[in-house]
């Protein structure tokens, strides 16, 4: 009898919207198979460069350099399925819902016996224990849970720019609603 090969998960997650007082809180994430990390960050960095919009965080990059990234993402086929948006409102409870918006993630995601890492942009050592009982609780059990920094990391500034795709299209910005239906019908984007 074979068994099945055991699946090796790294999830990365970032937030945005607490400065809403919690009427609008996003959380984008990227979970993706261990053995595509290296081929696949190498990719986002060369997006990241051909867009213009470099390592900066979507708030601070040109508009017109935000498109571009958008734009080329929707053809990063390899990604399908790999990327996850949810969308809280009147909730304050920041972390926790970081946590079930991570545990639906990679319960998506995984098919299987699995092994995950989770990085979640800023998580402090004081937010880390409640976020890992939350998704435990839900399910998951983390081999590494660690805070991570946009700035050094493909996939978090990924998560980020999905997190700001999401309230750009909150706000009716018609090209951020456009380019999120594109990264749908196209199966790039999974709404949680």
């Amino acid at each position: 009898m074979n068994t099945p090969p055991l699946i090796r998960l790294h999830a990365y997650l970032d937030e945005s919207g607490q400065g809403t007082l919690g009427s609008l809180f996003v959380v984008g994430a990227v979970v993706i198979e261990r053995d595509e990390r290296e081929e696949l960050q190498a990719q986002l960095e060369a997006l990241e460069t051909r867009s213009r919009k470099g390592r900066v965080k979507w708030s601070r990059a040109r508009f017109t350099y935000r498109q571009a990234y958008i734009r080329d993402l929707a053809n990063l086929t390899r990604l399908s399925g790999s990327l996850f948006i949810a969308r809280y409102t009147d909730t304050k409870q920041y972390n926790e819902m970081t946590a079930k918006a991570a545990a639906r993630a990679i319960q998506a995601k995984a098919e299987g016996d699995y092994r995950v890492r989770v990085v979640v942009d800023g998580l402090t050592a004081g937010e880390k224990r409640q976020f890992v009982c939350t998704i435990r609780a839900l399910g998951i059990r983390p081999d590494d849970v660690r805070g991570g920094k946009e700035q050094n990391d493909a996939f978090i500034r990924l998560a980020d720019a999905l997190c700001g795709l999401v309230r750009d299209n909150e706000d009716g910005q018609s090209w951020a609603v456009e380019a999120l239906n594109r990264l749908r019908r196209r199966g790039l984007i999974v709404d949680l």
